[in-house]
Parts: C-alpha cells; sequence; structure tokens
C-alpha cells in the first residue's frame, strides 16, 4: 500500500528477526509493537496510495499457520512508512485490502482495492522487498493511482448566469450550449456571449433537462408538464405530456431517434418522438421516483430511481423494463451518464458515493471523499474521466474508471456546481447557483 506519487504498485520492505510466532491485530505505526527483537517485523513504504484510501488491512499468513491480520488507518498527512511487529519467520503469504471508509466501519464493506497475494520467506537473513498490484475490486485493470490533481493550476472561467436559477447544460448544433433556467433557456457561446429566449409560460414554467435532437433543435423538460423544442434561433414549441400528474424531470436522445426523459410524479418513463407523438412506460417499482435518465452503450435507456433506490434498464424496442437494486440503502439516486468503459455511472446523493453499473446489471460504489459533498449531476469529462459537481462542498469531483477519485474546489463565484457537460469546445462547463461555469482542458 503507498501514498504520494504516481503509481499502482505496493512495495514492501521485509526487516526479519528471529525464528517465533505472534498472531495479532493492530497499528504498529511506532515500532515492531512487541518489543522483542526476536520476531519479524514488516516495515511499509507508503511513498504512494490512493489519495482517499483510509484503511489498509494486511493478512501475513504464515505456512501451516493462523492468519494475522492487522488494520492500518490512513490519512493524507499520514507517516510516510511504519513498521508491523510481533510477525513468524519462514514461509508465508502476504496481502491487503484498502477501504475507503475508516477502520472501524470496514466490518460488512466492500474494500475499494486489493492485492494480488504474494509468497515470501521470512528469515533472519538480510531484508527482502516485494511489490504486488493494486487493483480495483471487480475490475481487471491495475490501478492508476494519480493524486497530482490538477497536474497544473486549474484555469476557470465564470459567465454571470442571465436566466435565474441555472440548471442544466448541454452542447447545441450551433457550436454553442444551452442553458435550462426558471421561466426561460439561455444559449451561451464557449466564449461567454449569452442570449436568453422567454418560455410562454413564464415563470409558470420550469425547464429542467435540455438535449440536441435528431433534428437539429434543442428539446427540453418543463416540470409544468410539458416537453418542448426550442430552435437555435429560439422558437419555441411545447407538448403537453398525457396524464393528469405529471412533471417530466430529465432527458435524453436514445439510439432510435426518439427522447426519452423521466416524469418524477407519475413514476414513468416517456417517449416522445420529434413530432410530438408520446409513448408512455410505467417504472415496476411504486413510488420510485424516477430521476436521472442516459442512453446507455447497449442501446438501452438507463434511469435512476430516487426513492426506488434502484437502477432501470428500459429496451426502446420493447419496453420492457428491468431494475437493479443498488446495495446502500435509501441511496438517493440522482443523475446517471454513459461512461467511456462501456458502463454506467450515477450519483448517490444520500450516501455520498459515485456508482457504477454494467449492462448486466453488476453495481460497485466508491466514496466520495469530502462527507456530505451534496453529489447530484455526472457526466463524461473531456479526459474521458467522470466528472460530478459536490454543491455543498463548493467542489469538482473526478472519478476514473477505475474508481479513483480526485476533488477540485471551485472559486467562489462558481459555488454551487451542479449540471456539467463536455462542451463543443473540449472543455468542461457546468452550471452554478449563479454563473455558468468553465473549466479548460484547452
Amino acid at each position: 500500500m503507498a501514498r504520494g506519487r504516481t503509481s499502482g504498485l505496493l512495495l514492501l520492505v521485509l526487516g526479519i528477526g528471529a525464528a517465533a510466532a505472534a498472531v495479532g491485530c493492530g497499528d504498529d505505526r511506532n515500532g515492531a509493537g512487541t518489543g522483542d527483537d526476536a520476531l519479524g517485523t514488516i516495515t511499509f513504504d507508503l511513498s504512494v496510495a490512493p489519495v482517499n484510501a483510509r484503511c489498509a488491512v494486511v493478512t501475513i499468513t504464515p505456512q501451516g499457520g493462523m492468519a494475522i491480520v492487522r488494520q492500518i488507518p490512513l490519512g493524507p498527512s499520514q507517516a510516510p512508512s511504519f513498521v508491523l511487529g510481533g510477525l513468524p519467520t519462514g514461509t508465508a503469504t502476504v496481502s491487503e485490502q484498502v477501504f475507503t471508509v475508516a477502520c472501524s466501519a470496514t466490518t460488512g464493506q466492500t474494500p475499494m482495492w486489493a492485492s494480488d497475494t504474494v509468497t515470501v520467506a521470512l528469515s533472519p537473513a538480510a531484508p527482502v522487498s516485494v511489490t504486488f498490484n493494486l487493483t480495483v475490486v471487480g475490475g481487471s485493470s491495475q490501478l492508476a493511482v494519480i493524486n497530482n490533481f490538477p497536474n497544473q493550476a486549474p484555469v476557470f472561467n465564470a459567465f454571470p448566469s442571465l436566466g435565474a436559477a441555472s440548471v442544466q447544460i448541454a452542447p447545441g448544433p450551433d457550436g454553442a450550449l444551452w442553458v435550462t433556467n426558471f421561466g426561460t433557456i439561455t444559449r451561451i457561446t464557449t466564449s461567454g456571449v449569452q442570449t436568453t429566449f422567454p418560455l410562454p409560460g413564464g415563470n409558470n414554467d420550469f425547464p429542467f433537462g435540455i438535449v440536441t435532437g435528431p433534428d437539429g433543435n434543442l428539446w427540453f423538460t418543463n416540470r409544468a408538464g410539458t416537453v418542448g423544442r426550442i430552435t437555435t434561433s429560439g422558437q419555441v414549441t411545447e407538448f403537453t405530456v398525457p396524464g393528469t400528474n405529471t412533471e417530466p424531470l430529465q432527458i435524453t436522445l436514445g439510439t432510435d431517434g426518439n427522447l426519452w426523459f423521466t416524469d418524477i410524479a407519475s413514476d414513468t418513463i416517456g417517449r416522445v418522438t420529434t413530432g410530438g407523438l408520446f409513448t408512455i412506460f410505467a417504472v415496476p417499482t411504486a413510488n420510485a421516483l424516477p430521476e436521472g435518465i442516459a442512453t446507455g452503450p447497449d442501446g438501452n435507456i438507463w434511469f435512476t430511481e430516487l426513492l426506488g433506490n434502484k437502477i432501470g434498464r428500459l429496451s426502446p424496442s420493447s419496453g420492457t423494463i428491468t431494475e437493479f437494486a443498488v446495495p446502500s440503502a435509501s441511496a438517493g439516486l440522482e443523475g446517471i451518464a454513459a461512461g467511456p468503459d462501456g458502463n454506467l455511472w450515477f450519483v448517490e446523493n444520500n450516501v455520498n458515493r459515485i456508482g457504477r453499473i454494467t449492462p448486466a446489471g453488476t453495481v460497485f460504489e466508491f466514496l466520495i471523499p469530502t462527507p456530505n459533498a451534496n453529489a447530484f449531476e455526472i457526466t463524461t469529462g473531456p479526459d474521458g474521466n467522470l466528472w460530478f459537481g459536490e454543491a455543498t462542498a463548493n467542489q469538482l469531483g473526478r472519478v476514473t474508471t477505475l474508481g479513483t477519485i480526485s476533488e477540485l474546489p471551485v472559486p467562489p463565484s462558481l459555488a454551487a456546481p451542479f449540471f456539467l457537460t463536455t462542451g463543443p469546445d473540449a472543455n468542461l462547463w457546468f452550471t452554478a447557483a449563479s454563473a455558468i461555469g468553465q473549466l479548460l482542458f484547452h
């Protein structure tokens, strides 16, 4: 296990005393622990480690003996090395699991990373060095630790919002970005020039989700009960969603050329053609409150259930909905996005985690380092990582496809980052409390 520079390797320096046996648990950070020089010791070099690691569980198993398990608390300000003492000599295997929660909370938890198992010969002779890999549990790739985030001083641009209560942002077909606001929709160029278009209902309209359609227009949801279409010149047409209690929320473009949206009030998923014809699909779980929606790499429509605590998958061809429960109870599922790794990534607001689900329905969860970060939405960034806003922590979060999370504070002018998207200029754009933000990549 290691912390500090870029690496996915664990370096163990094994310092061995005379033959003896001991079994126990604990952190011997300040020395051999037992004070008995006749017992073996292992010195750990923590020069490299995942930045959000909080507990390492090391298992040393002597040949024919009982496993020795030690828990080592980890933190950003920890010493670069520590020693485990009271260990037997002879042939033994060494392995490690790494958690993003405190050692006192690891019971019943799945580790974020695990090592391969290495066999060593612990003898009273000179110390030996052993190197092995950490990999993300459930993954197949070696961990790539990145803690020099960002690689250089970040450059933000803040453009004060012309619209009130900006929500979602999406790239348009015209090389600009489009933003939903209370009662209006705003067009913003990549240089920050804004034009605002009022909606017919004025303050009675609350547009929320927005996406570019296959017809060269922007399509948006209106929580007042309509799905709207706006041309790049600002002409608005709205279509009323069927039903007596409707509140369309988020929207995505399907592979079938239709627009798909969540309706949080009626517990349905809607499909609307570019001609304004609707088909409505009921979510199987009652009171699910479908929230985020995205088109998956498998061509299906994927959505989150805020209260149902499930991820839904809808087949556009058959309308069949399959639901997958997430491990954490009352997770508060919010935004969802297709990742560059062929999986779907989503936000668990209530439990402060980012989730990943495979097209087959296998779920993994990754703890956000800052407690109570209040993350809502997620998107694939220009760098091939997933990005999310932390509205309370006033940070942007970045998670690699291996599950390593880094965080970047935003300037006060961009406090409370919310929705994000990759812009046509290959930079990251996001809405905030009173401005539209741009994080430069190019």
